[in-house]
């Protein structure tokens, strides 16, 4: 595995050199690349993964005024200029299912070939953040780090072992990466220019969910093919990990 550093993005990936045809992988809040090492040890395309760390996850500085989602996906922008990619395939989690849409929104205007957009319970809309993310974003920034504190020890303290295993990517996670981070995903999920977007834009995009998540499925489908992880809920790499990278080969090859 390798380590790259781009202005102030760190990406693991399986590669030594950034290729022309990549996967970028984007993860949600609270998570890290060290969740997803199975994906690059067990990566059955051949192809290169890059795993983007977001800004003040995995024990990385997060500079308040700096770190927001869109300035992060401008600086996807600039690396994917840099290094003159051109085809990609796009595999996002949570909070990091916005990051795409941003991209080509907002930045990505020469002709980029998408092969795919894989989005695993991405925030696309308010009902996707009203959990966790939403509450969050309703305390004041002046108390948050004790709510931040609280939330923690729930996770530790959880019989559910998704819960567990959060806990210990969120102990590597600032306090104010989680709490401005949701603040972002709640403000680009309540209107429906994303969405909307999402729906034309991308067209061949797959809409991939846990057996056990709670969510009223036809509605979230977004024009999209659907596929269920069996065993799982929104963490699928913590709660069935075997069947995640099953369906994460599956649908990067197919």
């Amino acid at each position: 595995m390798y380590k790259l550093k781009f202005k102030d993005l760190i990406f693991l990936t399986n590669k030594r050199k950034i290729q022309k045809n990549v996967i970028f992988f984007f993860y949600g809040l609270g998570l890290s690349s060290d969740d997803f090492k199975e994906i690059l040890y067990n990566n059955k395309s051949l192809k290169q993964i890059i795993i983007a760390e977001l800004p003040g996850h995995n024990n990385y500085p997060f500079k308040k005024h700096n770190d927001n989602i869109f300035e992060f996906t401008k600086q996807i922008f600039l690396f994917i200029k840099k290094n003159n990619i051109k085809n990609i395939i796009y595999f996002s989690h949570s909070l990091g299912g916005l990051i795409p849409i941003l991209l080509h929104k907002f930045f990505l205007k020469k002709k980029i070939r998408i092969k795919k957009f894989i989005n695993y319970e991405g925030n696309l809309t308010e009902h996707d953040t009203k959990m966790v993310t939403k509450k969050t974003s309703s305390y004041i920034e002046s108390e948050y780090y004790g709510k931040f504190q609280t939330l923690l020890k729930i996770c530790k303290e959880s019989n559910k072992l998704d819960l567990n295993l959060w806990y210990k990517s969120m102990s590597k996670t600032s306090a104010m990466a989680f709490y401005f981070l949701s603040k972002d995903a709640v403000k680009y999920s309540q209107a429906d220019i994303l969405l909307r977007f999402f729906r034309i834009f991308f067209k061949e995009k797959v809409y991939l969910y846990g057996s056990l998540s709670k969510r009223h499925l036809p509605k979230y489908s977004y024009g999209s093919v659907r596929e269920e992880i069996y065993g799982c809920g929104h963490f699928g790499h913590y709660e069935n990990l075997f069947e995640f990278n099953k369906i994460f080969n599956k649908l990067i090859i197919k």
